[in-house]
């Protein structure tokens, strides 16, 4: 009789380690897939604004398209010399 419940305390006991195990491992991995894609939207951002500030300073690109993307880049918080210029050509294209 005793040892039918020493085999089912081993057995509840390894279903707890096993549980313990794939909880921390869960964990772990939630973690790094949660910094991935913190990277991967960081650098969407990166990305959108560099689109941004390419289409402004493209004299090949139409004066409204350049318009909209230096408004969008302005709004989406480019600062520095690219908003600058933009501010500028603002100006002289819309007196």
């Amino acid at each position: 009789m005793w040892e039918f419940w020493i085999e089912l305390a081993k057995g509840l006991l390894t279903l707890a380690g096993v549980c313990v195990t794939v909880f921390a491992t869960n964990k772990k991995s939630s973690k790094k897939l949660e910094e991935k894609v913190d990277t991967l939207v960081e650098h969407d951002k990166d990305q959108y604004l560099s689109i941004l500030r390419l289409t402004i300073m493209s004299e090949g690109m139409p004066i409204s398209e350049r318009i909209i993307a230096g408004d969008k880049y302005v709004k989406k918080g480019g600062n520095g010399d690219v908003k600058q210029y933009y501010q500028n050509m603002l100006k002289e294209h819309t007196k």
